[in-house]
């Protein structure tokens, strides 16, 4: 997409990137304004290994957000599964690369004692390369100490908060409420 620079008036194509700077004059475009909001949540493994397993708690969350549209994951994820598990997935999903982890997220560090393995790494670094991916789906509590950080919030530059929750918090998320009262008229 090729747009005029409000500043220097030179004509440039914008990609869609974290930050999108004019190369001349560094004026910063607001990537929500020239390509929308709608976006992914990426999905750790935990998500496909309870619907795939129908997990009593956890099993309907994840078979529903499975068939939502806009999900997501990284190609890490998909070779951590088990085998059965990725010959049973409908892949209605997109599936995001990672080439390499950046430094920044490599140095991670969870406030507790069981620390980020390369999978959660991969959709970490995946969220920061990809301003379209709004948050990461995982039964994983341990990966909100990790995320809270606030280092894809910080890269984002997006006024909404990167969303780290499970299924069920998905679900409810997504699901339009309903605003109505039972009246008794005795």
């Amino acid at each position: 997409m090729k747009v005029t620079c409000p500043n220097c008036k030179r004509r440039i194509k914008l990609k869609k990137s974290r930050e999108i700077t004019c190369p001349k004059c560094k004026h910063i475009f607001d990537y929500v304004q020239y390509f929308g909001r709608e976006g992914f949540y990426l999905l750790d493994a935990n998500i496909f290994i309870y619907a795939k397993n129908n997990h009593p708690q956890h099993g309907n969350f994840c078979s529903s957000v499975l068939s939502m549209k806009n999900i997501a994951t990284t190609e890490d994820v998909i070779n951590e599964l088990p085998v059965k598990t990725i010959e049973s997935l409908n892949r209605n999903f997109k599936v995001y690369k990672v080439k390499k982890i950046s430094d920044e997220v490599k140095e991670i560090k969870s406030s507790t004692e069981k620390q980020p393995s390369q999978y959660d790494l991969s959709l970490l670094q995946a969220s920061i390369e990809h301003p379209e991916i709004l948050g990461i789906i995982t039964y994983d509590y341990d990966f909100r100490n990790i995320a809270s950080g606030g280092l894809v919030d910080k890269k984002s530059g997006y006024k909404t908060k990167f969303v780290v929750c499970n299924a069920e918090e998905l679900i409810k998320k997504s699901t339009p409420k309903t605003n109505y009262r039972i009246r008794n008229d005795d």
